[in-house]
């Protein structure tokens, strides 16, 4: 009996551990194909290349972006995107370029933007986490 119920326990802990990991893999296709939908990646070099010729969109709250970002990004909160249901006023005749420390928050700031109507819309692969190239901030 003990080793039914021990058997068991461990069935349970296989079980919930299988369902944790689909639903994290459900959650990460979902983003992916968002961010299909919705913008292209853009690796460090092509962006620092180019980013002269967009409008460099820091997603993060305004806290952040204070503490250090992109030299030349301006700051537009994804939340508070999200709370004025409304994409802000960017220039529709030039590229897009967002970042957040990673990928997701970008990704659904461009689903709104792609909602709106905006094309050209690009997402920074590996985000500030990652980001190489020169920053401004407090520290400056």
């Amino acid at each position: 009996m003990l080793l039914a119920q021990t058997i068991g326990g461990f069935t349970l802990i296989y079980l919930l551990l299988v369902v944790a990991l689909l639903a994290f893999l459900i959650y990460q296709a979902y983003f992916w194909i968002k961010r299909k939908q919705s913008a292209s990646m853009i690796d460090q070099a092509d962006f620092q290349v180019t980013m002269h010729q967009a409008q460099i969109i820091d997603v993060r709250e305004a806290q952040e972006f204070r503490s250090s970002h992109i030299l030349g990004a301006r700051n537009i909160p994804y939340s508070e995107v999200r709370q004025m249901k409304k994409a802000p006023g960017l220039n529709r005749s030039q590229k897009i370029y967002l970042y957040d420390n990673g990928v997701n928050i970008a990704t659904r700031m461009a689903s709104v933007l792609k909602k709106e109507g905006y094309e050209d819309i690009y997402i920074l692969k590996g985000g500030f986490n990652e980001w190489e190239g020169k920053t401004k901030g407090t520290a400056d």
